[in-house]
């Protein structure tokens, strides 16, 4: 997937322009998301392995709201799904969910990396 297919650049443009067109804001932010995102994903698995839907929306929810935040669009978009299948109270998403998850915060973690390398450079 391209970074265009991983990520909201207008969310990522806005964290730029906000820190007066500094890569500070936006570093700090992916440091955040590296370190908080494999904790949420955790939640979410272990939520589906208890059957919690309940437990599945809100971990859901928390990393919906987190990759949100920084533009990880891909992400955001499947933890979406997440919650809603757990407000409508399942907890089953598939066996390929572990997968899609580690592999879309990775791809987006690795693209995001990417475009704060290339504000240092500048």
């Amino acid at each position: 997937m391209s970074a265009s297919d991983l990520l909201d650049m207008t969310t990522i443009q806005n964290l730029v322009e906000l820190d007066d067109g500094g890569h500070g804001l936006l570093s700090e932010m992916v440091a955040i998301f590296r370190e908080d995102t494999p904790r949420r994903i955790q939640d979410i698995l272990t939520a589906i392995a208890e059957g919690n839907a309940e437990e599945l929306s809100r971990a859901g929810h928390a990393l919906k709201g987190g990759s949100g935040a920084l533009g990880a669009n891909a992400l955001r978009t499947l933890a979406a799904e997440l919650e809603a299948l757990g407000r409508e109270g399942s907890s089953s998403a598939g066996p390929d969910l572990p997968g899609r998850l580690e592999g879309t915060f990775l791809a987006s973690l690795a693209a995001l990396e990417a475009i704060v390398e290339g504000l240092k450079k500048k």
